[in-house]
């Protein structure tokens, strides 16, 4: 038998697949009695469990649904919500805007005639003038509809607001390779009340960091990445003792973390969160062995406070990457008609990674007189084996695409691997009269900034020519052909699942690839 569920009620905000109230499921072989279905359709209510208010209004809200567990019952009709807020007086009060609501003292009625209502309303609870801090009170909701059961639930309301804000990590410049670097954090409650719930503290990196993976209360996560394997780390702990207001605790034992033999420049962002007392946190797959790490009162001044619950740090590398330019020209399948193989080689030995969401570098290409590109073959995604090419304007503007021009940009996105290359490619014609002339491909520093510490220019510019006898100035290095994304492919425009637009004698080819598990990034030149 399949379960099966109806779920009525437009607004709704969840799927709840249950079981009636009071149905069981029943274990057993084939004589087995199933459960009776629900003759009328039961409700839940979802609300904050506890909210802390203060002299300004804080915006919360209530929904509710309805569930038959697949019966096919009648429709829930008129409902009705009373938020009921007497045990809140001299507390805090509520203010509801919404046309379906009405006050009767300190009780809110809400009221549902048609089946397309949401079922969610709205409103803002603030504390009372004169009301003490750490004093609570509970709101209420009682649901009462036609056809269906009722439901209630209720919401703490405590006065008082704890607000934690993290602290400065310093940036970290001319690491060495190998070497661990400690991270101390402090936490700062600029709140007007204590912290009643668990401390989160999440760390997301990107560029090559390990961090050591010692402390019992934190989990440790990596990514798959597609431009850097092992390039993202994450940390998340938890933390249950309590931060008294106008407090300063910092970490009794720093984080720590090992600069990886590809990192150039690493950035980690982190941030502190107070656990609503209804939701798991999540975290990495790993636990740590060693340990619980705490929170304890600061022993000095750190290095000073954000104004939120978010901050970043860098750390830079005494590191290199010999970003490198190869271009090869094919014959095509006409007389005049060639294709041009372009790849942003990363010599290492590190990654050059992209953790400000700009383009790391720029293959600058200048076609030969005689000659302009037809066409660009590309795919969309962070493990792309084709890159985009734009056209250039100006000395530095850029535009989509356009057959018909000598002068392209073509961007590295999302950054390249020690060992790897950014493919693109451009499919070029030459004119009756073209005399052999060279053309240049380029690899630039992108807008990202980066301070790759190129120690090789010479190969930074190659040359190329379209002929017969045409070669590309730079082969490949003698200890083997590096793995160029895309370069063992079936050519993209016989295998391309997107779209081939021919645009006035252009083609040009869209593959969209679905992205790693990593958190997307979009390129910026």
């Amino acid at each position: 038998m399949k379960a099966k569920c109806s779920v009525f009620g437009a607004g709704s905000a969840a799927v709840v697949l249950a079981l009636a109230p009071g149905a069981a499921a029943v274990a057993g072989g084939p004589s087995a009695t199933p459960s009776p279905l629900p003759t009328q359709a039961y409700a839940t209510i979802e609300a904050e469990k506890q909210l802390n208010v203060g002299s300004a209004p804080r915006s919360t809200g209530v929904n509710w649904m309805f569930s038959d567990a697949g019966a096919q019952v009648p429709a829930p009709t008129n409902d009705t919500l009373v938020i009921d807020m007497r045990d809140l007086t001299g507390i805090a009060s509520i203010v509801v805007d919404d046309p379906r609501c009405k006050a009767d003292g300190r009780i809110i009625t809400c009221v549902n005639t048609g089946s397309t209502q949401s079922r969610s309303v709205l409103f803002g609870v603030r504390a009372d003038a004169g009301a003490e801090l750490g004093e609570s009170g509970t709101i209420k909701y009682t649901l009462t509809p036609h056809h269906a059961t009722g439901a209630t639930v209720k919401t703490k309301v405590v006065v008082g607001i704890p607000k934690l804000v993290v602290g400065r990590i310093a940036d970290v410049s001319h690491a060495r390779t190998g070497s661990r670097i400690a991270l101390p954090l402090q936490l700062r409650n600029t709140g007007d009340l204590a912290t009643d719930r668990r401390v989160m503290l999440q760390w997301e990196s990107e560029g090559g960091l390990a961090f050591d993976r010692k402390f019992s209360n934190c989990t440790y996560g990596g990514g798959d990445d597609a431009v850097e394997p092992g390039g993202h780390a994450s940390v998340t702990c938890i933390f249950k003792a309590s931060v008294p207001a106008g407090a300063t605790v910092e970490l009794s034992s720093p984080l720590t973390a090992t600069v990886g033999k590809r990192v150039l420049s690493a950035v980690t962002d982190y941030s502190v969160t107070l656990i609503r007392p209804d939701v798991q946190p999540g975290g990495g797959s790993e636990r740590g062995t060693g340990p619980a790490i705490t929170l304890v009162p600061a022993s000095g001044p750190g290095n000073g406070f954000e104004t939120g619950v978010n901050g970043r740090f860098t750390v830079s590398a005494d590191n290199s990457a010999d970003l490198a330019a190869t271009a090869t020209a094919k014959p095509g399948r006409r007389p005049g008609e060639w294709t041009l193989d372009l790849n942003a080689v990363n010599h290492g030995p590190a990654s050059v990674y992209n953790t400000v969401r700009k383009a790391v570098a720029l293959v600058d290409v200048v076609l030969p007189k005689g000659t302009v590109a037809t066409g660009n073959a590309f795919e969309e995604g962070e493990d792309s084996p084709y890159g985009q090419c734009l056209l250039r304007v100006g000395n530095t503007g850029t535009a989509p695409f356009e057959a018909g021009h000598r002068h392209y940009v073509c961007p590295v996105p999302f950054g390249v691997a020690a060992g790897k290359s950014q493919f693109f490619e451009l499919w070029v014609k030459t004119a009756k009269g073209y005399d052999g002339a060279k053309g240049t491909a380029t690899v630039r520093p992108g807008p990202a900034g980066l301070a790759l510490h190129d120690p090789d220019a010479s190969n930074d510019k190659v040359t190329f020519t379209f002929g017969t006898s045409a070669t590309p100035t730079h082969a490949a290095p003698s200890s083997g052909t590096l793995a160029a994304a895309g370069r063992d492919r079936t050519p993209l425009i016989a295998t391309a699942a997107g779209s081939a637009a021919l645009l006035g004698g252009v083609v040009l080819v869209v593959r969209r690839r679905r992205r790693s598990s990593t958190p997307a990034r979009r390129p910026l030149s």
